[in-house]
Formats: C-alpha cells, structure tokens, sequence
C-alpha cells in the first residue's frame, strides 16, 4: 500500500510540473517549429544533450564519488542524473535537482559517508562552474583582438579574468597539503559566519588533494559539456540570422551567460537568463539572444523531462553490499 501511495504521488508530481510548466507558457512546444525547417540543427542538439552532455555530467560525479570512496554504481549514478536534471529545469529555488539526488544518494551509505556524499554534488556544481569560467578565458585569449576594439566588452573581460585567477588560486589552495593543525584557512574559517558550513565544503575539497587527477578530469569534462553547448548556441545563432559571429566568440559569451544563471532561482535559468543573454548579444553588437536562449531552453526541457520517468520508476531502495560499502581512508 505504502508503495502504491508513492507511485502516486510521484505522478502528482510530475503531472503537476507538466501542468505547470504548460500553463506558464514556459513549456511552448510549438517554438519548436523554427527548427522544422532546419531538423539537421534540431537533431543535433537532442543527440548532444541526451548522447553527451547527460553521460558525460554523470561520469563526472561518478568519479567525484568514487575518488572519495563512495562506490555508486554507474548505472544508479546516471538515473539520478536524469533525475536531478528533471528538478533542475523544472523547479525553481532550493527543490532543486541536487537536493532530490542527494536524497537518494545518501539514503544508500551509512552515517560516516552521508556528509560526504551529498558534498560531492556542491563540489560537482563548483566543478561545473569552474569548467565555464576556464572555457571563456580560453576564448578570451582567441578574442583579444575583438575585445580590445570593443570597449563595451572590456569588463567582460577583466570579470572573466579575475575568476580565472579566483579559480587558480581555489585550486592551489584546496591542493597544497598543508600540515596537521595548520591550515591557516581553517582558522580563519572559524572567525566568519557559518564557519561549519564554509569548513565543510572546504574539508570536502580537500579530500581531494590526493586526487589530483581525478580533479583535472573532471575540469575537463566540464569544459568538454560547456564546449559542446555552446555548439549548439553557435549553430542556434547561425539559424537565427546572426552568420558574423565566430565560433570563439560565442565561446567567450556563452559561459558568461549561463554563469550568471549558475544559482537556480528560475526554472532552467527562464527570465534572468533571457535577459543575461540579450545583454550579452547587444555588447558583442548583435540582437536576438533572449529568442537564441529560448530555443536552448525549450530544446533543454524536453530533453530534461525525460527524467521523469526514470523518477517515476525509480524506488530508491537500493542497499550497498558489503564489499561495496565505504572504504575508509581511500
């Protein structure tokens, strides 16, 4: 019976979402029809977003786990995938896809490897967001020559630039191996507020100093997903009118568009990322981008609501074997 109510109201949720999203207009299948005429650029984005950028996001944090410890299988990894992208695009606010994977996650480990694991996906999140700013400085360095004649794209610049030596520097600091008892940024940690919160994530991160390779795979991957998406906003600008833009160019606007929407607050960025990318479009001297961003997320969303099914399936009752339980120290 207890079974039969969680089916149910599973699929409450999940009508509930649709219905939402439908009567919001957010949800407009028939914007869709612009790429009728294009299904080769259509076709494209679905295969890159269900084929790459889902399993590539999803060996990512399977990697972030196991480089801790936590042995998840794969196949149980890339079904909360799907299942966090469903929140993720749908819900706005702090029911994010994030937390409902980290409910599932943790409900498989003992108490030690809770706090861990639900850190490998803010530390997953970071990774992503780190990803995008190290793509457009990459692109920054392409572009200096159209930069440097634009002056409205100066501050783009010195922002992207300062992020790129923030993340540098996060980087060095999570890694250097610092001795027993005397971390200087755990004492002073503990002077700020939310000092167990901020020492948390911060301990999270260093687990990882003896893992060094992991946390350059992962950056790549990031940078490896962004690059991809941000071939389909090329092709995307290109269907719109915009044939002037260089490649490296939509790789330097791109990132810093989806940084700005990187805290959920919308539904897969609606509104602020709109915005975002419209202003973005204009300082590189071109108009359209909220239409550019629109089709991105309405491709995004039916490919992303596919993951209501594994959620709707999903029992979550999963336990680990003993010889896959937490291995400490590892």
């Amino acid at each position: 019976m207890k079974r039969i109510l969680l089916t149910l109201m599973k699929m409450g949720i999940v009508t509930a979402i649709l219905y939402y999203l439908i009567q919001s207009g957010r949800l407009n299948f028939e914007r869709l029809l612009l790429l009728m005429d294009s299904p080769g650029i259509l076709m494209m984005m679905y295969l890159i977003l269900i084929a790459a950028v889902v399993p590539m996001a999803t060996l990512r944090w399977w990697l972030l786990l196991r480089a801790i410890g936590l042995k998840v299988e794969p196949k149980r990894t890339f079904l909360l995938t799907w299942i966090g992208n469903f929140f993720n695009t749908t819900l706005p606010g702090a029911i994010t896809g994030d937390v409902v994977k980290g409910y599932y996650v943790i409900r498989s480990e003992k108490e030690e490897g809770r706090t861990r694991a639900f850190m490998t996906l803010l530390i997953d999140r970071f990774v992503g967001l780190f990803g995008l700013v190290v793509m457009a400085f990459i692109a920054l360095i392409f572009n200096l020559d159209l930069i440097w004649k634009q002056s409205s794209l100066h501050p783009l610049a010195w922002s992207i630039t300062g992020l790129f030596g923030a993340t540098l520097i996060f980087y060095s600091i999570a890694l250097y191996p610092f001795a027993e008892g005397r971390d200087p940024f755990i004492r002073l940690f503990n002077r700020l507020p939310g000092k167990t919160f901020l020492i948390k994530v911060y301990l999270a991160f260093k687990s990882y100093q003896h893992r060094k390779p992991t946390l350059l795979f992962t950056l790549l991957l990031s940078i490896s997903i962004h690059m991809l998406v941000g071939l389909i906003f090329f092709e995307v600008s290109k269907l719109m009118g915009i044939r002037d833009m260089g490649l490296a160019t939509q790789f330097f606007l791109m990132p810093i568009g989806l940084i700005t929407i990187a805290i959920p607050v919308a539904p897969g960025g609606i509104g602020i990322g709109h915005a975002a990318f419209e202003s973005l479009y204009l300082l590189a001297g071109h108009s359209g981008g909220a239409d550019i961003f629109n089709v991105f997320v309405i491709v995004q969303l039916s490919v992303f609501l596919l993951g209501g099914i594994p959620y709707f399936l999903y029992s979550g009752s999963y336990k680990v074997p003993e010889e896959e339980t937490l291995v400490k120290g590892n």
